[in-house]
């Protein structure tokens, strides 16, 4: 049955709509004539309209009756008719406590003149009357005697919330459920897979994460289309890195050569200048190709308990002269591969070293990531210029010049790279009383330590 479903199911969007629409429209039909017909049975039964009938009919025969005979008229109609109440009355009742409120109108009545020489002079509804009460009226006939008389007769009147009202708000329900079921389970599902999909492709990795191919054609053939783009784009970079490690190691055989004549040349300032151009051309070369790698390497993803791997950080800067401060909580850890962190936090703490004397790390928890900052008191970096050396190959102001051949404008985005493939982020952030923090968000590790497999690895230089 549901293979069978499935193929008569149109392929279409547009024509899943049209067809949804057909049967709620059908639905709807049936529904109404279904309605129409309990709405006729209901007048057809109903003993209120009866009721109401006899005694239009009973009013206008006293109204033709002399006043001496209605007692004789009205004794009949209680033997005949025992459900319905009408009787003379005087005029005090006008002025009695049932006769309260205005009363002027109620639904279809409404006080005033009336045919054949009679008036509505009163009307009291039936919620002044109380439970299973309708509504009263006092009719005065051509000769002015008073009639009270109970419209419809006893019992309830009919309810709002009947058949018909529960048979319409099914209706709506149904074709509401109906509709909700298909948009989520066969449009809304897929597109929010292929919204979330397009917004975290490229954050953390470029790895191709295909998506279901489900919904409706115009939806498969979109969820189709990204899944291709994921690998072209996959394709492309590998190739460019397998490129570019090509170059690399084409460049680095001359550079070699270049360096053994120079070593065999006589010492003076020109060979010590041109062994420090290539020492130069060498890490801008290794540099360039860390960044297109995206800071990733084939080492596998670690816990890394973040205290004792800052502090040895810290003691390789005090070695050679550096004082770098060291402040964190204890007990912090994060999933990173260690070489990759490595590169980008002596990649922040370099930076910093450059423009300022003292330079801090603290580290510490917030919510479910790791802080941490690299804390300078240098010159710092506008708020305008910091989006722009977040990117490649971007130079600071002159403040921030890059000083003796240290590189090239890639230690901020490597540092950058490194930390969206661990999930994490890195911001810029002014230091109070001057200067530049930058900030390294990682999330927190929790649980044991476990070792987690790398990418695939990238090709190597040599």
């Amino acid at each position: 049955m549901k293979r069978l479903l499935n193929r008569l199911w149109p392929d279409s969007m547009l024509h899943q709509i049209l067809v949804l629409l057909g049967v709620s429209g059908l639905f709807m039909i049936i529904v109404g004539a279904a309605v129409s017909y309990i709405l006729q049975q209901s007048r057809d039964q109903n003993h209120s309209i009866m009721n109401s009938h006899f005694i239009s009919v009973v009013i206008g025969k006293l109204n033709e009756t002399a006043a001496e005979d209605r007692p004789a008229v009205l004794e009949g109609l209680r033997t005949d008719l025992p459900d319905i109440s009408i009787e003379l009355v005087g005029e005090e009742v006008l002025a009695g406590p049932d006769v309260r409120g205005e009363g002027t109108r109620f639904g279809p009545f409404r006080t005033g003149e009336t045919l054949l020489g009679m008036r509505l002079e009163h009307v009291v509804a039936p919620g002044l009357r109380g439970k299973n009460s309708g509504p009263l009226i006092y009719v005065r006939l051509r000769d002015g005697a008073l009639i009270a008389a109970e419209w419809g007769g006893r019992g309830p009147p009919p309810s709002i919330l009947g058949m018909p009202f529960f048979l319409f708000f099914g209706f709506m329900a149904l074709t509401f459920c109906g509709l909700m079921i298909w948009a989520v389970r066969g449009l809304v599902g897929p597109l929010s897979d292929l919204a979330s999909a397009a917004r975290n492709f490229g954050e953390s990795s470029t790895a191709p994460v295909p998506i279901r191919e489900a919904g409706p054609r115009e939806v498969r053939a979109a969820a189709h289309a990204f899944n291709r783009m994921q690998l072209r784009i996959d394709e492309f970079l590998n190739k460019r890195t397998r490129m570019l490690a090509a170059i690399s190691h084409d460049l680095r055989t001359p550079l070699t050569r270049l360096g053994l004549r120079l070593d065999l040349l006589e010492e003076g300032e020109i060979r010590d200048r041109s062994l420090q151009d290539l020492q130069q051309m060498e890490q801008q070369l290794d540099s360039a190709l860390t960044f297109l790698r995206d800071g990733a390497t084939s080492e596998p993803v670690q816990r890394i308990d973040l205290p004792s791997f800052l502090q040895s950080l810290a003691d390789q800067y005090a070695d050679i002269g550096h004082a770098v401060t060291l402040a964190f909580e204890a007990g912090l850890a994060v999933d990173a591969r260690t070489t990759e962190l490595t590169r980008a936090l002596c990649n922040l703490i370099d930076n910093a070293t450059h423009y300022a004397r003292d330079v801090e790390i603290r580290a510490s928890r917030k919510d479910d990531t790791v802080r941490i900052d690299v804390i300078d008191h240098g010159p710092g970096i506008a708020e305008a210029d910091r989006v722009r050396l977040l990117e490649p190959f971007e130079r600071g102001d002159a403040a921030r010049q890059l000083r003796d051949g240290t590189g090239f404008g890639l230690g901020l985005p490597t540092a950058r790279a490194v930390a969206e493939a661990a999930s994490g982020r890195l911001d810029l952030l002014d230091t109070a009383g001057g200067g530049l923090t930058v900030r390294l968000t990682l999330p927190v590790a929790e649980g044991p330590r476990q070792d987690k497999a790398g990418p695939k690895p990238a090709p190597e230089d040599g």
